[in-house]
């Protein structure tokens, strides 16, 4: 599918340049420099942040048209051969197909220039091709500044985006610190490495649609995704081939059916690791089981992946059990996430 949008749009830029607008194509020889733009503007200013590999991220976009959950499009400024920044477009296809997500990074030495929003009003102008109605980002935001002071909460509210959920990031330096963490009696961990197993993912995909229908979602315009057996292989599949390591627990009650389960994903250079979701369900609560599947997986992957320095952890400020969790095994906060969300708005004629 290929956005009807032109995008070879010019307009003046600093120092008597001119900036172009261009789609991305991944398989050609833009894509380096597009990736090493995107992913300067990324990680400056940032307490040792993790961002998806270049790897991943081309993999992702060179692969969209197979991939049932989720359209991925990317576009760039150019001045002559230098990429000045890029934005990726996530357009949903099943779960919130009204919505479109945006990724903005633009190279710290680049930025004034007029590319940021030129590249947002690109993304707005397929977005409301495709019919969406809303468009959400997130915004990093030291924790010494406020949303308003940080210069990417000043873009996002001047084009009238709102704060609809706060989270923040904590990281630990690894090996984490040992926390004994056993299971009560009777409930048994299973862990792997890699794509669910295939005798798994049924159970898993359920566990995956109750965690959806679970996690704090605040003012967002969101509806939770729901997950089937052959849509969570295809899923981790589509990660391994895109460089991911996943490490993964699932917990089994005394019963033996699922009870709650973690994962982490680690980034396809080796050094940073992701913690997903940790979720257990309601009627098993209270038994610190929580802390019983970090300490398993974490376990795992310092065997497998003994490379990784740093974990990063994404939590609500109001789930005060997962934020005692985290705090056991070392983390500490470095940053408040934002996901914000504004109506999708016809840009003004070019």
């Amino acid at each position: 599918m290929t956005a009807r949008i032109r995008l070879r749009r010019t307009a003046a830029g600093s120092e008597g340049g001119r900036m172009q607008l261009r789609a991305l194509d991944p398989h050609g020889p833009e894509a380096g420099p597009w990736f090493a733009a995107f992913h300067a503007g990324s990680v400056a200013g940032r307490d040792h942040p993790t961002v998806a590999g270049a790897d991943s991220t081309l993999t992702s976009l060179r692969t969209t048209e197979s991939n049932a959950h989720l359209e991925r499009r990317a576009y760039g400024a150019w001045d002559g051969d230098e990429c000045l920044g890029g934005i990726i477009v996530n357009l949903p296809r099943m779960a919130n197909s009204h919505t479109v997500e945006v990724e903005l990074a633009v190279a710290p030495r680049h930025r004034r220039r007029g590319a940021g929003a030129a590249l947002f009003e690109a993304a707005v102008a397929l977005a409301g091709e495709r019919g969406r109605r809303i468009v959400s980002t997130e915004v990093d935001v030291p924790l010494t500044d406020t949303l308003a002071e940080h210069a990417g909460g000043r873009f996002a509210l001047a084009r009238g985006f709102e704060s609809k959920l706060t989270e923040r990031r904590y990281l630990v330096g690894l090996p984490a610190p040992v926390v004994p963490a056993e299971p009560p009696a009777g409930y048994r961990p299973h862990t792997w490495t890699g794509p669910v197993p295939p005798a798994t993912a049924a159970d898993f995909a359920a566990m995956r649609t109750l965690m959806e229908q679970d996690v704090p979602i605040g003012d967002r315009d969101h509806e939770p995704a729901t997950f089937a057996a052959a849509e969570v292989l295809r899923g981790d599949e589509r990660f391994a081939a895109a460089g991911w390591g996943i490490v993964t627990t699932l917990l089994r009650a005394p019963d033996g059916t699922p009870a709650g389960y973690t994962r982490i994903f680690v980034n396809s250079d080796g050094r940073h690791a992701q913690q997903d979701d940790t979720f257990v369900l309601r009627a098993h609560r209270g038994r610190r089981l929580g802390a019983a599947l970090k300490a398993a997986n974490l376990a795992e992957l310092a065997a497998r992946f003994p490379g990784v320095g740093h974990l990063h952890s994404w939590t609500a400020d109001g789930n005060a059990a997962m934020i005692a969790t985290n705090r056991r095994f070392g983390f500490r906060p470095v940053e408040s996430m934002h996901v914000m969300e504004a109506p999708v708005r016809p840009s003004p004629p070019a």
